[in-house]
């Protein structure tokens, strides 16, 4: 129910629903896949695949999937030293994402130009990251916008066919969301419950399309790009 977690997962969501890509029976890939939300919105005839750090979660989220009626599951954990090395990353997918990660690596060029060869013929590579922050995030290192996300994927060998800024309801929160600990952490964890209640009991449909409505009303900015890529 948290929105951290559900609004990048809806914004993925939109964007393969506006362009018109199906997931099934298609290998969807998930770099960094955390509680596995992106998976449970898949169809149950996509094979699934995924890395995370922490094996605990990984075995809960393939339990939680298996009970869901997914039966194609590859999750495996990853070590950040070796990641270019991983087994994984020498298979092929229709859909790679990469949801708040690129942010964090001090080279993404690189990153995405060692996972093209992931991406089967015709496949797409869909990536968000965060836009706007009020705060400095300690966390990243770049912050990035179109030109800069553009200028990756030249450099990696794609073309981006598709760009988008949206999400414009936590722009005046963001700099709760900076913070690791303490009132401001906690303080963003209410929100993020508050705001998922809502975009639960409104659906994803109508919840987009109160975004320019509510970033005109409180003169808030998208704080998130989504975007495709797709290899030269």
């Amino acid at each position: 129910m948290a929105y951290m977690r559900m609004s990048k997962v809806l914004l993925a969501l939109e964007t393969l629903g506006a362009v018109g890509i199906d997931l099934r029976n298609k290998r969807v890939f998930d770099y960094g896949f955390g509680a596995g939300t992106f998976f449970w919105h898949c169809p149950a005839s996509a094979r699934l695949s995924g890395v995370e750090m922490d094996l605990q979660n990984i075995e809960e989220v393939a339990e939680r999937l298996r009970a869901r009626g997914y039966r194609h599951l590859d999750l495996r954990r990853i070590e950040i030293e070796s990641w270019a090395d991983h087994p994984l990353l020498n298979q092929e997918y229709d859909l790679f994402l990469c949801s708040h990660v690129l942010e964090h690596l001090p080279d993404p060029a690189a990153f995405l130009r060692r996972v093209r060869s992931c991406i089967a013929p015709g496949g797409r590579f869909i990536g968000l990251v965060p836009l706007n922050e009020r705060a400095e995030n300690p966390h990243h290192v770049a912050a990035p916008d179109r030109a800069m996300i553009g200028g990756w994927a030249r450099e990696a060998g794609y073309v981006m066919s598709f760009y988008e800024e949206n999400d414009p309801f936590l722009y005046w929160f963001q700099p709760l969301f900076a913070a690791d600990s303490g009132w401001r952490h906690k303080a963003a964890q209410a929100v993020s419950l508050g705001l998922g209640v809502a975009v639960k009991a409104l659906g994803r449909r109508a919840w987009f399309a109160l975004a320019p409505l509510f970033a005109r009303a409180t003169s808030s900015l998208p704080t998130q790009a989504v975007f495709l890529l797709e290899p030269l």
